[in-house]
C-alpha cells in the first residue's frame, strides 16, 4: 500500500509539471529581422535612435500609424506621407517658425496627419495634404504650461487633446479636452492641483483612460467612455508608466516599472497583480484566460536584454516564466501590442521580431 500511495503522489506531481508551462518563440517571418527592423501590417520599416530611417535619411519628425503602415515625416519645412513600402504619397509645406522645437507629426490612417507646432497649436491636414483645422490647446496660463500633448486609438476614432501640466497659483494642474468629429472640442478633464501623467485610448476608440498624479498622492487612473464620461477612479500606489483597457472596458491594466495591477472598472476592485524584479515593460490582462502576460527585461536605449516573458493565471494564482535568450529593440514609435490566437495563446508584436508565446496551466 504505501508503495501505491507514492506512486501515485510521483504521478501526479509529473502531470503537473508537464499541464504548467510557458514557450517563447519567434515567427517564422521575423527569423532574419535585425535589431533595427520592425515588421508593420506586413511591411519591413527601419527605426534607429527613434528616426525612422527614408530614402532621402532620417526625419526630424516622424510617426508610424501601425493599422496600415503609413508613415508621415516631418523634416525642415516638408510634411511628407509614405506608404508602407516606402513609396512616398505626397508631400506637403509647412512653416516653422524659428525651427520650432516642438513641433511633431502624428499619422493618421487614412493618409492625413496632424501637425503640433508652437507648443500647443494643432494643424490637421486631410489626404490631400490641406489643412482641415487649428485648434489651440493653450490654457492661457501666464505662469507658464508644458507642452500639450495627443492621444488617439489607431484608426483616429477618438482624439484627446491635453495639457500634462499647468502652473497657476503656484500648484500644478492638469486639463484634457475632445475633438469631435466636427473637429470642434469639448473639455472632458480639469483639475487645478492634479497633473496628467498620460491619457491612453483603448485599440477600438471607445475608452479612454486618463493618470493623475500630485506629489504626496498615490496616482489616479480615470477611466471613462470614449465620451468623457467617468465610469471609474482607481488609485495605484506606484507611477502609473502604461495602461491597457480590454476591449469591453470591463477592465483595466495599469503597470509601474515593476509591478502591475489588474482592476474592474465596474465596482474598482483588483482582480490580480504581481510584482517583478526586472525592468517591466508591458502588461495586458486577457479576461478570456483569466491571465496576464508581461514582458520583463533591462533596457538601454532601445535594446532589450535579459529578456523574460511572464504568465500570470489570477484564477488559478500560477505563475509561468520564460527567458528568451536573444538580444531584442523595442521603440516609441510602434506600441507593443498583445493578440490573442486562442486559448492561452498569443502573439506579441511591436517588438522587432514578433513573439509566439503559448502558456499552459
Amino acid at each position: 500500500m504505501r508503495y501505491f500511495l507514492l506512486f501515485i503522489v510521483l504521478a501526479v506531481t509529473a502531470n503537473f509539471g508537464v499541464a504548467q508551462s510557458l514557450t517563447v518563440s519567434e515567427t517564422p517571418a521575423a527569423t532574419n529581422i535585425g535589431l533595427h527592423q520592425y515588421m508593420i501590417s506586413g511591411h519591413q520599416v527601419s527605426i534607429t535612435n527613434g528616426e525612422l530611417a527614408l530614402a532621402g535619411g532620417t526625419a526630424a519628425s516622424s510617426s508610424i500609424n501601425n493599422v496600415t503602415a503609413i508613415s508621415a515625416a516631418l523634416n525642415n519645412e516638408t510634411a511628407n506621407v509614405f506608404a508602407g513600402n516606402g513609396d512616398d504619397l505626397f508631400s506637403s509645406s509647412f512653416d516653422l517658425e524659428g525651427g520650432d522645437s516642438s513641433a511633431r507629426i502624428y499619422a493618421r490612417l487614412n493618409g492625413g496627419f496632424i501637425i503640433r507646432e508652437n507648443i500647443a497649436n494643432f494643424l490637421f491636414y486631410n489626404s490631400m495634404g490641406e489643412v482641415e483645422q487649428s485648434i489651440s490647446n493653450s490654457s492661457q496660463s501666464t505662469e507658464g504650461e508644458s507642452i500639450s500633448e495627443l492621444a488617439a486609438d489607431p484608426k483616429f476614432k477618438t482624439v484627446v487633446l491635453y495639457n500634462p501640466k499647468i502652473v497657476s497659483g503656484g500648484e500644478e494642474g492638469s486639463r484634457a479636452k475632445l475633438v469631435r468629429n466636427d473637429l470642434t472640442t469639448t473639455d472632458i478633464y480639469y483639475s487645478s492641483n492634479r497633473a496628467i501623467r498620460n491619457v491612453e485610448v483603448s485599440k477600438n476608440g471607445q475608452f479612454m483612460a486618463i493618470v493623475t498624479f500630485s506629489p504626496g498622492t498615490e496616482d489616479i487612473a480615470i477611466v471613462t467612455d470614449r465620451f468623457g464620461n467617468v465610469l471609474s477612479e482607481i488609485s495605484f500606489d506606484q507611477n502609473i508608466e502604461g495602461v491597457v483597457l480590454s476591449e469591453s472596458g470591463e477592465y483595466v491594466t495599469l503597470r509601474s516599472n515593476g509591478r502591475v495591477g489588474v482592476y474592474s472598472v465596474l465596482n474598482g476592485e483588483r482582480v490580480g497583480s504581481s510584482s517583478f524584479r526586472s525592468r517591466l515593460l508591458f502588461a495586458e490582462f486577457i479576461p478570456e484566460d483569466q491571465t496576464i502576460i508581461a514582458l520583463t527585461a533591462t533596457q538601454s536605449g532601445s535594446l532589450l536584454t535579459n529578456v523574460e516573458v511572464h504568465a500570470i493565471n489570477v484564477a488559478a494564482r500560477a505563475i509561468q516564466r520564460q527567458n528568451y535568450s536573444s538580444e531584442l529593440s523595442m521603440t516609441d514609435q510602434i506600441p507593443l501590442k498583445l493578440e490573442r490566437i486562442g486559448s492561452y495563446n498569443y502573439m506579441l508584436s511591436g517588438l522587432n521580431k514578433t513573439l509566439s508565446l503559448r502558456a499552459q496551466f
